[in-house]
């Protein structure tokens, strides 16, 4: 494992979105819904088969 420079935000921000998206292909995988909030910090519950749908618009953003 590499050193973590915690002066480096964007290594620190690349770090988070690894283990975000861990998190969510697991979650995927096991065929389990992950909970999000929207830009009005509403709840959002995404089924498992949106997932890649959801990444999709992230990305397309």
């Amino acid at each position: 494992m590499n050193k973590i420079n915690f002066t480096d935000s964007q290594q620190i921000d690349a770090i988070f979105q690894e283990a975000i998206d861990k998190a969510i292909a697991k979650h995927k995988e096991r065929g389990e819904s992950i909970a999000i909030a929207d830009k009005n910090g509403k709840v959002l519950i995404i089924a498992a088969e949106d997932i890649d749908r959801l990444q999709l618009q992230k990305i397309q953003k």
